[in-house]
């Protein structure tokens, strides 16, 4: 039996594969026989004879290479379909290379639509095309046996051709997601009316054909979408066929519409799955495509909403509603609020001690507010040490201080600077583990050599690391090799430094350096802190720097000192901006500004700017 089952896969692969993928042909029938890559070895554990590994290899060739015909003329309203598609200039792939394709969309398949339609398809052929094309729309006649079905085959009509992915097909069937029944998509509207767009927009472009009947609903739209997700190409093109409201003058439909609407933002899927045609046609279509747009983080966008009756001017006879949904990438603004120096000892914890938490921080909270990322420089170590450290400037807050930092929602703090030691390592590692404790990222190292911290949602990819240059002064080599090894880890690169000379308004040559070396080496946003007082801002390259926000919360006697600014800048697409607001600082705790101290900080922080952006900063806003 051994030499023939090896004289049947010899011939299987010379006739099908060729003798030079013999080994590689044999792996491939055998996963394709149980739906998922497997060895020799573990195909022979399932106990099947020879014989019947020669009988399942036998069924699934045949089945890989059958081929039905389809054709289109019986599809009511064809011709007008043939006719506007063959007269579609084709869009040329490398002259918009630069646009971002649509990768799912709701369509009708009304052929009343041809012109519709037709425009609506050529904004899929804009940028790179598609590998496959997935059309999921309602078997209208509730034809075939299973509940979703596929097939294989070859649309054909006067203008071309469209042939289907069968590897797709066939891990389709094997998945049991759908079942194989050809004899279903004969003249079946919800496909044929687009298969003249896709010869003509996309020749060569195969199609993975699924319709469903009226049961089906979201159990299985989520099977099928969960085997979509892990057998289609990133670039596959998915399009739900639907027609919405059937049989309902235009004010009836209308009121559909809405109501429909209003399942489709709330998912109510139990709710969709019970809508009959009076609604639309197929409500496994919209759940795949729900289910499919929400699982690639994209939202629906309503590009179109029309009815035949307002087409035709018969708003009063019986008629069908169409919808146009592409999906798009669910908005991912992001927004980094960074405020100066944070000081809980001393006299800070005195009064902190005679009020509350949301008394002494009213002021601050809504400004903070609303921020993805709240960023700043803990001055103090949150420890209970009582290691004597000869030093004469000492700063140890209580680690129950943590209240104040959660309450104004801090998510990253940087740990490094020239306070770090002043009760030791132990010390600077129990305040740090305070900060984790309070879901607070510590940043930077006690010697310069903290790992990067990586904040990952929103689809962005936020790298921070902190240094210091005054007790452990920086080689600019060692910062360039940090910053270069963690900009691998994302796509936005925040450095902070603890720096410069205290009480100066302008930033020295050594700062500077620092900046633009960490821009050159990958820094989007370099901020500073240390100065105890507000420094200028800079534009460089495709960076910005911050060079000093000043305190924020601290007990320092003096206007310069008392003078702050909170920063927020915002990514909104390829966009982004800073906003500076600027506050005040009384009784160590930051207030609100009037219009006047406003204009005065704003016009110091513009003179101690970069030039280009100094007018532009006497409003408090800069693109960047």
């Amino acid at each position: 039996m051994k030499n023939v089952f090896e004289k049947k896969m010899k011939w299987i692969m010379r006739g099908a594969l060729g003798v030079p993928l013999l080994v590689l042909g044999i792996v491939f029938v055998m996963a394709f026989i149980y739906g998922a890559p497997m060895t020799g070895k573990k195909l022979f554990q399932k106990n099947h004879s020879s014989q019947q590994v020669i009988s399942e290899i036998n069924k699934k060739i045949s089945f890989f290479k059958l081929q039905p015909q389809f054709t289109l003329e019986e599809i009511s309203g064809i011709n007008g379909v043939m006719d506007v598609s063959a007269n579609l200039s084709i869009v040329n792939e490398e002259k918009d290379a630069g646009n971002e394709p649509i990768r799912a969309a709701i369509l009708p398949h009304h052929t009343l639509l041809a012109d519709e339609l037709g425009n609506f398809w050529k904004q899929f052929a804009v940028g790179k095309k598609p590998s496959v094309i997935v059309l999921v729309g309602p078997a209208h006649q509730n034809q075939g046996q299973a509940l979703v079905q596929t097939t294989t085959g070859v649309w054909s009509f006067p203008g071309g051709k469209v042939k289907t992915d069968n590897a797709l097909v066939s891990d389709l069937v094997a998945s049991g997601a759908a079942a194989y029944e050809p004899a279903s998509f004969e003249q079946e509207q919800s496909i044929g009316t687009h298969v003249p767009y896709i010869a003509r927009l996309f020749p060569g472009v195969p199609l993975l054909p699924i319709i469903a009947k009226a049961p089906a609903g979201e159990e299985r739209a989520a099977a099928l979408v969960d085997i979509l997700n892990r057998t289609l190409p990133d670039d596959a093109l998915v399009v739900s066929s639907i027609d919405f409201s059937h049989y309902l003058p235009v004010a009836q439909s209308d009121l559909r519409d809405k109501e429909t609407l209003d399942l489709i933002q709330e998912r109510l899927y139990t709710k969709i799955d019970g809508l009959h045609a009076d609604y639309l046609d197929s409500p496994f279509a919209l759940d795949v495509f729900l289910k499919w747009i929400d699982l690639r983080n994209q939202k629906e966008n309503l590009i179109w909403h029309e009815s035949s009756g307002s087409l035709t001017g018969k708003v009063h006879e019986p008629g069908t509603s169409y919808f146009v949904f592409f999906a798009e990438p669910i908005s991912k603004n992001l927004t980094l609020t960074a405020v100066g120096d944070v000081m809980l000892a001393r006299a800070v914890a005195s009064r902190l001690a005679k009020t509350t938490v949301e008394t002494a921080f009213a002021a601050s909270q809504e400004i903070l507010s609303g921020s993805d990322l709240l960023f700043g420089n803990l001055e103090s170590v949150l420890s209970s040490s009582s290691v004597d450290i000869p030093k004469e400037i000492r700063f140890k807050a209580d680690p129950a201080r943590t209240d104040v930092l959660k309450l104004l929602g801090f998510t990253h703090l940087s740990v490094s600077n020239n306070h770090i030691g002043d009760y030791g390592e132990a010390a600077w590692k129990e305040s740090s583990q305070y900060l984790q404790t309070s879901d607070i990222e510590p940043v930077g190292g006690y010697r310069n050599d903290g790992e990067p911290v990586v904040w990952n949602e929103k689809g962005h990819q936020v790298i921070f690391l902190a240094f210091e240059d005054l007790i452990r002064p920086l080689d600019p080599k060692v910062v360039i090799s940090q910053i270069q090894t963690a900009s691998k880890l994302g796509s936005i690169m925040i450095v902070s430094f603890h720096w410069g000379a205290e009480y100066e308004h302008e930033p020295n040559t050594d700062q500077i350096n620092l900046a633009h070396v960490a821009i050159d080496a990958g820094a989007d946003l370099v901020i500073g802190h240390h100065p105890h007082v507000l420094q200028g801002v800079e534009k460089y390259k495709d960076g910005l720097i911050l060079y000093s926000l000043g305190n924020f919360i601290f007990d320092q006697i003096g206007e310069d000192e008392n003078e702050t600014m909170v920063a927020k800048i915002n990514w909104k697409g390829k966009e982004r901006t800073l906003e500076l607001i600027p506050m005040r600082i009384k009784g160590s705790f930051p207030r609100t500004v009037t219009d006047a101290e406003k204009d005065v900080t704003l016009r110091r922080v513009s003179s101690w700017s970069d030039a280009n952006i100094s007018d532009d900063l006497l409003d408090g806003m800069i693109n960047w």
